[in-house]
């Protein structure tokens, strides 16, 4: 004797529903926001970047210049709404000239990443105007100075002290 088709209100599940397809998608979007947020810049972010590089530069630049004995200078250009502050460094030739370091793979020209700008650049609390000299002497201590980068309603402070350490302090803007 046959027997019997057992009925059963449990039917086998071949698959997934729907509904828990809905819930892996959602949790994996989730998953997946949140790592996109962590690994794009924030703008605190690429001013602190923007920063450390400049403050590196400069105690590099004012060793370069000690250990050399020839001195260096940095100067920075503000630029419209449309295009990227720049900075250079420079050094003087046989003829006491200052000269642009062109292609020279540390102090070569750059510019600043979009959005941020030079708000203010001071030597011994004195306002130095853009495309005038900050001059890193090989012969001397270093005078202090005070570069202000700033990005949406953040602020950095490239600081150089006399003993020629460069450092970076991040504020918000109130």
């Amino acid at each position: 004797m046959p027997y019997p088709l057992l009925t059963s209100s449990r039917t086998a599940s071949h698959g997934f529903t729907l509904i828990e397809l809905l819930v892996v998608m959602v949790i994996m979007g989730i998953a997946l926001g949140a790592v996109v947020l962590q690994l794009l810049p924030d703008e605190r972010a690429i001013l602190r970047e923007e920063a450390q590089r400049l403050a590196l530069l400069l105690e590099n630049a004012g060793l370069e210049a000690r250990a050399s004995g020839r001195s260096l200078a940095w100067t920075f250009d503000q630029n419209n709404a449309n295009e990227r502050d720049t900075y250079r460094f420079w050094h003087k030739n046989e003829y006491s000239d200052w000269v642009k370091i062109g292609h020279d793979p540390v102090f070569r020209a750059r510019a600043l990443a979009d959005g941020v700008r030079i708000t203010q650049v001071s030597i011994e609390n004195q306002p130095l105007p853009a495309g005038e000299y900050l001059v890193l002497s090989a012969h001397s201590f270093a005078l202090p100075f005070h570069i202000q980068l700033q990005i949406a309603h953040f602020t950095a402070n490239v600081v150089g002290h006399s003993t020629g350490k460069v450092s970076v302090q991040l504020n918000d803007v109130q």
